[in-house]
């Protein structure tokens, strides 16, 4: 009895203890132990996967992103660039940096590199400056530039990435970042770049040698197939956060996680990366037929011009990347009439969603937007009216040009004949006067 009564009591520890083998829990989507996170389609922009993703976090060093991007778009990679005494010495006490010095002269490529590689707070310093010509006036233009990309939560302070309470973002916000900086080769180029040198400066006798800090490269710990490149970030309050681009085939994946714990940084990335890739197909859209109880309070020549606008729209150019447990028969389009628009003619913009909420996929697929003068909407007499008005310009152009040269003959030869008459007075010496006129114009 007291054997049995023994037994009991171990298999009732055990159970309790999770000794025994548990039983796989399996979810539709990935479960994250990051705080927030977006997986994202870098052609379209669909969010194929959110958590939190408008939650203002700090970001840490993948603000250094927007660095970079500014820095590309505002410089030449070959100038030089000088380090102030600010840019050096206002950076926190132990935080990255390679060690450049007080009138210390590179270059903006070498100071890209260092910003990104090496995650230096003192290069990306130096960026600012040479961007704007002080730090307060970059940022200012960071956060001009990150409302330009879609990015109306965030709030820079600094150009490095430094804590601060203020200086916040979300995960949504680094993700439209990162998409509009790969429209710039550069960026990718040194997106992609694993070890990089800066010879000897004039402050510096050694070269330095610059590796990247992102673990998902090859060779790397956490290394992925497919991996384009991205940016690390981590400070004490900010924890480990995370932007990194990956390609597999015709798909382009962005992924940003936010204060994550160690190495859950590269695991849930891994888990984002892998979803978007194994889960997900790209399907066509085809755009249902407008009819007229879609725009109750539009006129029947406006809903004519709608009805062709979004005839010329192939189903090809509105494909959309859908979980394979959801089906194209539950996707729903909205219409919206834009008859001011900022392009100065009436658009229409598609609204692409899903009919009820899944658990596999984000609801909002994103927006068309169809023009008659686009290219997925242009009609045949838009094309044909575009090709008259440019063979009428140059047809203007012809018909000017052989004016122009009609009167430069006629007054050429005006020219001559006064010419003949006066070199009959040997008291006027008009040609050599015009002459040297001429010599000192040329000078």
């Amino acid at each position: 009895m007291v054997k049995k009564f023994l037994a009991w009591i171990l298999a009732l520890f055990i159970a309790s203890s999770g000794l025994w083998p548990a039983q796989a829990i399996e979810t539709p989507y990935p479960l994250l132990e990051s705080e927030a996170a977006i997986l994202m389609d870098a052609a379209t922009g669909q969010i194929l996967f959110a958590k939190n993703m408008h939650e203002e976090l700090s970001p840490a060093s993948i603000t250094k992103i927007m660095t970079i991007l500014l820095g590309l778009e505002h410089g030449q990679l070959g100038d030089t660039l000088t380090m102030s005494r600010e840019a050096v010495f206002s950076i926190e006490f132990g935080s990255s940096h390679i060690a450049l010095d007080t009138g210390e002269r590179i270059t903006l490529e070498q100071a890209l590199m260092a910003t990104m590689l090496a995650s230096a707070n003192e290069a990306a310093n130096g960026i600012a400056e040479y961007v704007s010509g002080s730090i307060d006036r970059f940022v200012g233009l960071m956060n001009q530039r990150a409302l330009e990309a879609g990015a109306l939560n965030t709030h820079f302070v600094n150009p490095n990435g430094l804590y601060a309470e203020d200086h916040l973002t979300t995960a949504y916000d680094m993700a439209v970042i990162t998409r509009a900086a790969l429209q710039n080769q550069d960026v990718r180029r040194i997106f992609g770049t694993v070890k990089y040198e800066i010879p000897p400066t004039n402050k510096q006798p050694q070269t330095r040698y610059l590796w990247a800090e992102h673990k998902m490269f090859p060779d790397y710990r956490y290394q992925y197939d497919g991996m384009i490149g991205g940016k690390t970030g981590y400070t004490q309050k900010s924890q480990n956060t995370l932007v990194t681009v990956a390609r597999r085939d015709d798909r382009e994946l962005i992924a940003v996680v936010i204060k994550s714990q160690n190495s859950a940084v590269y695991t849930d990335t891994r888990a984002l990366f892998d979803y978007g890739f194994d889960e997900f197909v790209e399907v066509p859209i085809v755009l249902p037929a407008v009819t007229e109880a879609k725009f109750p309070d539009l006129p029947a020549d406006k809903i004519e011009d709608i009805k062709q606008m979004v005839g010329q729209v192939k189903a090809g150019d509105t494909s959309r990347l859908l979980h394979k447990n959801v089906s194209s028969q539950d996707i729903k389009v909205d219409y919206t009439f834009l008859p001011d628009s900022a392009h100065g003619r009436p658009l229409v913009r598609a609204d692409i969603g899903l009919t009820n909420p899944s658990p596999y996929m984000y609801g909002d697929l994103g927006a068309v937007i169809i023009g008659q003068e686009s290219s997925a909407s242009q009609t045949l007499w838009s094309r044909t009216s575009t090709l008259l008005v440019l063979a009428a310009k140059i047809l203007a152009g012809l018909a000017g040009g052989l004016i122009m040269l009609l009167l430069a003959l006629k007054g050429y030869f005006t020219l001559r004949r006064r010419l003949r008459r006066k070199h009959r007075r040997p008291d006027r010496v008009w040609v050599g006067q015009r002459g040297c006129e001429y010599e000192q114009d040329r000078h």
